[in-house]
């Protein structure tokens, strides 16, 4: 019996980060012949900068574990004529690739790579835009004529010193493959299909038509006497293979990570499972230390930065002629929630700084020189007690599936609560600690953390000592019925220990560096500090043509010396213009459809920005006449500030306030509260440990406060217990939590007014 264990849709394997971008093309009617050699070319054209880049930069990806990149053709017929052209589709696509290499086609190449190069194709979408518009950005910085990058087509893709007639070789002891060079060339493809035999007479059939009109003879047909396998020849290192051609033979039972591009001529609804098998095998990526991601998720996740034109060699590109399916595949493709392109638009949008110069604004920083894998402990995982420990780690194993209904449909009944449990004695008895430590070590080695030592003693007490993690799991899961159950708790076993694993080195770095932590004037340069941001960086879905138009002229009105904010899309897109804020604007963002770095303010941020703006503007100069505000939205983990104090805690916002010659330097963290521990979790008491920073660090005009502003309504926290009886806001206040909903009109001034009596 076949069963699903883990139904792991597309949609969720993508945005997680998993296998390649991919960018889908079909042309439908192919009748015009220079559309469709300007389309062909076009595609050959991006095989040969992905094969160009791999070749110029094998250091550079080395870590990445790309494979060769491979062209790959899919026929739907072998020897049955589909075209107009008289020819099944496998000779239609032999025909193209010998005009390429074919010495008296050169200039009409050459002139089609140039209209390729400058986006003047005529080839458009559906929005009227060049298909291959910023497609060749790696070719043009390498400052080649179209010539010259012909000629090294020839060289790189076919293996050929210059032009000549393309040879088809069927290869004798290779069962149904097909072989091809140009002039005496090494072979740069092979074609592997069910007939061999059936296709060379097809070809030979075609070459008497081309003789008979008076035209050179396109393809030569051979059969040398001793030949082994092109195909099995593939997957070796440095491959001299870069095509590959066939039908729906090589599809099933097939598989290779090189991969790159498609070809699809004539392809309609019956092979429509062959080419999600195709697709399937395209996206895959080894990734960076096998991880399987793209580069744009490890930067986020690990801090790697991804090495230039990687999202090049990332993405598979499909191009589809007379592909009837492919409408299907991208209806697939939409259905999972995915862009059937992912060709986005990429802008970037410049800040501006408000301020010509500024008072001596301090921050707390770290002391040069402090560098905790060098000089630090070697700490050893394992559990922390006390108040001061890692926050607790937190996992929901529930399935994610998504519904919905017609309203006449029944169903949508009333939330459930999640069953919250712990790895117990039943569970913990059947697992393999050898593994667990060996794959703890391997992500260990993969974040770089040398200084930490992972021992098997240390994940036992964890695993028998719970306390540092929370696990939302259906009951049935934890059940003892087969020893597929254990496989699913050592699994669950891991992901938390990775999990803990990720806050408790983390937490220990801060521990370390708590006590070298120093004032110092703040750095107005992205360079020197990375919380002053230079530029986002926007990657836009197509569709989105009235925000991809707005930011365009907005950017050039920066650039001109203007600024104006924008709101688009139902209020889901937003920026910010703060004149206090040191820079220009802020972004707020909820949309599925465009990607932006630094990461956009979430709705608590932005309303917090929207509130003190308000409180600024009205009250010009009645509380502003003897004070200075300042504010900067302060980076997540790694890259902004944080406190050990408070469980590794990085506030959003740092506020300046200066009056006289005093300085009030506040943390301000918009925060929801309901999934902290109550009123004595870190991240709240945090109001009262910053108070030993201030006194240790010991500056007599710098006050250092901390505040929480809290998106949640206070109903829903209404039950925290701080030892004498639920809280009112009052007791909420005393802590320096203020209720952005309940108390809208009056907690801005409340809090500045809180900030200097303390």
């Amino acid at each position: 019996a076949k069963c699903i264990i883990f139904d792991y849709s597309y949609k969720y394997f993508y945005r997680d980060g998993y296998g390649k971008d991919y960018a889908i093309f079909n042309l439908g009617d192919d009748s015009q012949e220079d559309v469709r050699l300007n389309y062909l070319t076009g595609g050959l054209l991006a095989f040969y900068q992905q094969l160009r880049l791999y070749r110029d930069r094998p250091d550079s990806f080395a870590p990445y574990l790309l494979a060769q990149p491979l062209m790959v053709f899919v026929g739907g017929s072998v020897t049955k004529s589909t075209s107009k052209r008289d020819v099944s589709d496998i000779v239609d696509i032999l025909q193209f690739l010998a005009a390429v290499v074919h010495p008296q086609q050169r200039s009409a190449v050459i002139r089609r790579i140039e209209r390729l190069l400058s986006s003047q194709t005529g080839l458009l979408d559906e929005g009227k835009r060049e298909i291959f518009a910023n497609s060749f950005s790696y070719l043009h910085g390498c400052k080649l004529t179209a010539e010259q990058i012909y000629n090294d087509l020839l060289r790189l893709v076919f293996d050929a010193p210059a032009a000549g007639l393309l040879h088809v070789e069927n290869l004798k002891g290779a069962d149904g493959e097909v072989g091809l060079r140009v002039g005496t060339s090494e072979p740069f493809g092979v074609i592997n299909i069910g007939d061999a035999a059936g296709l060379i007479k097809e070809i030979e059939r075609t070459n008497e038509t081309t003789l008979a009109r008076g035209e050179p003879e396109p393809l030569v047909v051979s059969e040398p006497e001793f030949a082994g396998s092109l195909f099995r020849r593939i997957d070796e290192a440095n491959s001299p293979i870069n095509i590959l051609i066939g039908s729906k033979k090589f599809t099933e039972g097939w598989s290779s990570w090189r991969v790159s591009s498609m070809g699809l001529m004539n392809v309609g609804q019956s092979e429509g499972s062959q080419i999600i098998q195709l697709f399937g095998r395209g996206v895959r990526l080894k990734g960076y230390g096998f991880g399987l991601k793209r580069s744009r998720k490890v930067q986020e996740e690990l801090r790697i930065p991804a090495p230039q034109d990687i999202d090049c060699l990332e993405t598979l590109t499909i191009f589809g002629v007379r592909a009837t399916y492919m409408a299907e595949f991208r209806r697939y493709l939409e259905d999972e929630g995915l862009p059937s392109n992912t060709q986005r638009v990429s802008l970037t949008l410049p800040t501006v700084k408000p301020f010509t110069s500024l008072p001596r604004l301090h921050v707390i920083n770290v002391k040069d020189g402090i560098d905790f894998k060098r000089q630090g402990e070697r700490p050893v995982l394992g559990r922390i007690t006390g108040n001061r420990r890692p926050a607790i780690v937190a996992i929901d194993w529930y399935p994610k599936i998504e519904s919905q209904r017609s309203s006449g449909a029944r169903g949508n009944g009333d939330a459930v609560n999640k069953h919250e449990a712990l790895l117990g004695p039943q569970q913990l008895a059947f697992m393999d600690l050898d593994a667990i430590l060996f794959e703890l070590l391997r992500f260990k080695n993969e974040r770089s953390w040398y200084n930490l030592n992972i021992t098997r003693e240390g994940i036992s007490d964890l695993l028998q000592n719970p306390d540092w993690y929370k696990l939302n799991i259906p009951p049935e899961a934890l059940e003892p019925r087969s020893m597929g159950q254990v496989r699913l708790w050592q699994e669950i076993a891991v992901a938390l220990l990775k999990k803990y694993c990720d806050t408790f080195y983390k937490f220990k770095k801060s521990e370390y560096e708590a006590p070298h932590l120093e004032y110092r004037d703040l750095e107005l340069e992205a360079e020197r500090n990375p919380n002053m941001i230079a530029e986002y960086s926007f990657l836009i879905e197509p569709s989105e043509h009235d925000l991809i138009t707005q930011l365009t002229q907005l950017r050039a009105d920066i650039r001109k010396g203007g600024l104006k904010s924008l709101k688009v899309g139902g209020n889901n897109f937003e920026l910010l213009l703060f004149a206090r804020h040191l820079y220009e604007p802020l972004l707020y963002l909820d949309s599925k459809l465009v990607d932006v770095k630094p990461v956009a303010l979430n709705e608590g941020e932005r309303d917090f920005v929207r509130d003190l703006q308000k409180f600024y503007e009205d009250h010009q100069p009645s509380f502003f006449a003897d004070k200075e505000l300042y504010l900067l939205r302060n980076q997540s983990r790694g890259r902004g500030i944080g406190f050990f104090e408070a469980g590794n805690f990085y506030p959003d916002f740092i506020l300046w306030l200066l009056v006289a010659d005093q300085q009030y330097v506040t943390f301000v963290d918009p925060k929801g509260l309901r999934n902290l521990r109550g009123p004595d979790d870190p991240k709240i008491s945090f109001y009262r440990t910053i108070k030993d920073v201030e006194r240790r660090l010991g500056h007599p005009n710098i006050i250092l406060n901390s505040f929480i502003v809290a998106p949640t309504p206070y109903k829903e926290v209404a039950h925290w217990n701080a030892g004498s009886g639920p809280m009112s806001i009052s007791d909420f206040k005393a802590r320096n939590i203020y209720f952005q909903v309940d108390e809208r009109s009056r907690y801005v001034r409340d809090m500045l007014a809180r900030i200097v009596s303390l």
